[in-house]
């Protein structure tokens, strides 16, 4: 059973109001996704914790970026769609491009988005080393955003090539995973980067706390990059840092 109940007073707890259309755009996303799970591998979250674990969760990166009407925002490895999915769900006035490197997430979000009527979504396939290169895309986006479980090193290389001067990326972590802040400050730098801002919030009705990772790009990015995803993973792999689950 889809919770609207807690949908609604948590996006309330962070200062978005959701109107009638977005509770049930919300509603058939849950049912649609829990429907496809079996046969796609979308979630391990349980149905009861969609609301907390998926959505709310994925609101929460307005305490870090003010969405605006207009505002071209890139959610990279969106998997099912989080969090820029519902992000574009409770702020309807952004331009939304959803990237990954997989094609099942895509067999799931075309239909979806056209079931929900969002049909101004942007779908790439591609890997983000790829995608980057897009003159469409390159240094194209208001705000970047992550939510996996990358370190921070490869997770900048993957999204602040996307981000226009003067925009942002915003990565979503978790309190164990502060350490990657000064691990990856090297790499954010070159990579046109300033020094991100941490944002720590609680994610309505939960005792999740979120670190959001905050940058601003305060130059452009050397065309050497992003570099291929293999040598990237490689170069994260030299950080040994505690995790926990998304």
């Amino acid at each position: 059973m889809f919770l609207q109940n807690l949908l609604q007073t948590g996006a309330e707890a962070l200062g978005v109001a959701l109107d009638a259309t977005q509770l049930r755009q919300f509603a058939l996303y849950a049912r649609r996704l829990y429907a496809e799970n079996p046969h796609l591998n979308l979630t391990a979250v349980p149905p009861e914790m969609a609301v907390v674990r998926h959505f709310l969760d994925s609101l929460t990166i307005i305490r870090a970026w003010t969405p605006f009407a207009g505002a071209r925002v890139l959610d990279v490895g969106t998997g099912a769609g989080f969090p820029g999915l519902p992000l574009r769900i409770a702020f309807p006035e952004i331009r939304l491009t959803l990237l990954d490197s997989r094609h099942a997430p895509f067999l799931f979000l075309r239909p979806l988005c056209e079931e929900l009527g969002v049909t101004d979504v942007e779908f790439i396939h591609a890997r983000a080393e790829e995608a980057a290169r897009y003159p469409s895309c390159r240094e194209g986006f208001d705000m970047a955003t992550a939510r996996a479980v990358a370190h921070l090193w490869a997770l900048a290389e993957w999204t602040l090539p996307f981000v226009r001067t003067g925009g942002y990326a915003v990565w979503m972590k978790r309190p164990a995973q502060r350490i990657e802040i000064e691990q990856a400050q090297e790499q954010i730098l070159r990579l046109g980067g300033a020094e991100p801002d941490v944002v720590e919030t609680v994610v309505p009705h939960s005792d999740i706390v979120n670190l959001l990772l905050r940058s601003v790009k305060v130059a452009s990015t050397s065309v050497r990059y992003p570099r291929a995803t293999a040598r990237v993973l490689r170069e994260a792999k030299k950080f040994k840092v505690p995790t926990e689950d998304a």
